[in-house]
């Protein structure tokens, strides 16, 4: 509040002080900032009943309070969740907001999996779809029980490595020393949802091919530069065929099946000293190092650990096709084999009663296709001809069966690698997908809820994502204004679809899609932010203050946020100290947010400050009340009035009155 301001927490409306010759002396510095207990609320106890929760919150002054929830699907009285209000207490609930004149918001039950839909397997439609009914169930109460603002809900969509989240040299991050090297790095199948990974320090063999820089100095031909049989221009580290055409190494991206056929007609060295294939030994670097050159020849980015992947892939489709082309390179021999013993059993017993065994066998080898057929065979003395040719039929035959069974299996297995080697997707890409999907979806709600209830509506509702654990995807500024951007442009294309125009559907798709920012939240990168060479603590720890204030203050101006979570810690763990209490930058971080044009706080308590972390706010940003002779602070009137140093009804001897007595208006002084 401006100095000369007044202003009760139980007053709904207030104005400037007329001057006075009386002195007013505040009892602490007064900050410029304007917010104060209209603009700075909290949140009700979610583990009781919310109208009375609520109430409690109005009777302690608040002008915003936040609805939580912490119960997931059937809820009980420990753990509600929004569904656990009926329509009287909902519609007492948006009686006493409209009363008291209190701004509302609600917080969603916890969901598992995030946005995206992660499970233990992969990312899970079914797990998906569940964080979509508990966020849609907060919605439905907003519309019903609120004046409308934000539905909040964590963000925690995937784990990444920190290392990975450099915006420059200066602001790196590490989850753990040797993260860099050790960290698992994923991948996803976009058809399927499931998450494959291996450790950055694992080494990768594969076999060697020759390139056309290989081949023209083993074979002392000149290929570099020519353009092949297939209108390639060879260039030095193309891979090659058998007849010297080049196969491109950025077919392994390719999206055509003609060119990802051809990475199969690659050439192996042969190394004859050992009398096997060469291998080459690679590492995470050397696919990177790909990656990167293979970026700027495509000119898109290609990432390594979809390289790596892709790679592997092509390696189980040639071992699959090596493996059909063992067996079905025997197939010819056996069926001939087989053809001639059922041609030779016929012919035996169209004639068996009119010869001995020994001449029609005989006789029957004089046939020139039989006897080559069968290989010349010396007819056993000690077996009849026709149980010698079933036993020959019944072995060719199991032959063939076998080559059939392992050769079409072989060739399905190569179909099916070449297949997933086409599926493979980052995480990021992928989960990003599926994340603005499901914003979307439910931007879409909050916008038909807003509509269908707008005559008891004072701001519309809309969905807010919060920045939650820093060990996953959303809680970075970059992950967070990804997030938003994509969700709004998947809405606005919904939107789009149902007619409304293309700038109408980007202001919809913005209002009803906007980010909470939580300070508290922010600051656990602290722990993780990395130290410059011979940097003192203090040093770092004003670098980071300012990378704390620079990013949120970015996030804002783009109108990215559109809710704010006040919370303090020591940049360790998720403490929810009241702000001004750990080191947070919290007066800098509120005045940048106030200069933003944003006034939507809630201060989220801990388990240690649930009746005085709103006050003590308040009285950090020097928010004055009203006084006769001076103008003391929230927290003077909370230390003297709500349990710190002198109860309200603290008075003992011949100074304390009966049980019987009362004031005349029987208001308690409470």
């Amino acid at each position: 509040m401006i100095y000369g301001d007044y202003y009760n927490a139980m007053d709904r409306y207030y104005g400037r002080i007329e001057p006075t010759d009386i002195p007013i002396e505040p009892t602490m510095p007064v900050e410029t900032s304007k917010l104060g207990p209209k603009e700075i609320g909290t949140g009700t106890n979610p583990m009781t009943n919310q109208l009375a929760a609520f109430n409690a919150r109005i009777r302690e002054g608040a002008g915003k309070i936040e609805f939580e929830f912490l119960g997931q699907g059937k809820t009980n009285s420990q753990r509600p969740g929004p569904e656990a209000s009926g329509a009287k207490e909902r519609q007492d609930m948006r009686d006493l907001a409209e009363i008291n004149d209190v701004r509302t918001s609600v917080h969603a039950s916890w969901h598992q999996g995030g946005l995206a839909g992660l499970g233990q397997q992969g990312f899970n439609e079914q797990i998906r779809q569940e964080a979509i009914r508990e966020i849609e169930k907060a919605i439905h109460f907003a519309a019903e029980a609120t004046k409308g603002g934000a539905v909040v809900f964590h963000s925690g969509e995937w784990q990444r490595p920190l290392t990975d989240l450099r915006g420059d040299s200066r602001t790196g991050f590490i989850g753990y020393p040797g993260e860099a090297e050790k960290t698992p790095i994923m991948v996803v199948d976009k058809q399927t949802g499931e998450i494959e990974a291996i450790r950055r320090d694992q080494l990768i063999f594969e076999p060697k091919f020759f390139t056309a820089a290989d081949y023209e100095k083993e074979r002392g031909i000149k290929l570099v530069g020519t353009t092949d049989k297939r209108g390639n221009i060879v260039e030095a580290e193309d891979w090659i065929d058998t007849e010297g055409n080049a196969i491109k190494k950025e077919w392994v991206m390719s999206e055509k099946p003609d060119e990802v056929e051809r990475l199969f007609d690659r050439v192996p060295v042969w190394n004859s000293a050992k009398t096997n294939f060469e291998v080459e030994k690679k590492n995470f670097e050397s696919f990177k190092e790909e990656a990167d050159r293979l970026s700027k020849k495509l000119g898109k980015e290609i990432s390594p650990e979809v390289l790596i992947f892709k790679s592997r892939r092509a390696d189980e489709v040639s071992q699959s096709k090596g493996s059909s082309l063992f067996y079905a390179k025997h197939y010819e021999h056996y069926k001939k084999i087989h053809d001639a013993a059922v041609k030779a059993l016929a012919f035996y017993e169209k004639f068996e009663g009119n010869m001995t065994d020994k001449e029609k066998w005989h006789f029957m080898m004089k046939d020139q296709e039989i006897s080559s057929s069968l290989g010349g065979l010396v007819y056993p003395t000690d077996q009849l001809p026709t149980e010698f040719l079933k036993e020959r039929i019944k072995a060719t035959a199991d032959e063939m069966r076998h080559i059939h069974e392992s050769s079409a299996t072989a060739d399905a297995r190569a179909q099916m690698a070449m297949d997933r080697m086409k599926r493979v997707e980052t995480v990021e890409n992928y989960g990003l997908k599926k994340t603005a999907e499901t914003m979307s979806h439910l931007g879409m709600k909050a916008y038909r809820y807003s509509q269908d209830h707008a005559k008891e509506l004072e701001e519309s509702i809309y969905v807010a994502p919060e920045n939650w654990d820093i060990k996953e995807y959303g809680s970075h500024p970059d992950e967070m204004k990804k997030i938003i951007k994509e969700s709004r442009k998947k809405m606005v294309e919904q939107l789009m679809v149902e007619g409304l125009p293309e700038e109408e559907a980007q202001r919809k798709a913005k209002e009803h899609i906007k980010a909470t920012l939580d300070v508290g939240h922010f600051n656990l990168w602290r722990s993780r932010f990395e130290r410059l060479d011979g940097e003192s603590m203090k040093d770092r720890d004003k670098r980071f203050d300012k990378w704390l204030i620079e990013e949120t203050k970015k996030l804002a101006k783009e109108g990215i946020v559109g809710h704010i979570h006040l919370s303090d810690n020591f940049g360790y763990d998720d403490e929810h100290l009241t702000p001004g209490e750990g080191n947070t930058p919290m007066k800098e971080f509120i005045k940048n947010m106030e200069e933003a044009g944003l006034k939507d706080f809630i201060v989220e308590a801990g388990s240690f400050n649930v009746a005085t972390s709103m006050p003590d706010t308040w009285a950090m940003m020097g928010s004055p009340i009203y006084g006769t002779t001076r103008l003391p602070s929230f927290r003077g009137v909370h230390q003297q009035h709500f349990g710190y140093h002198n109860p309200a009804m603290y008075i003992v001897g011949a100074y304390a009155p009966s049980n019987e007595w009362h004031l005349w208006s029987e208001v308690p002084l409470e």
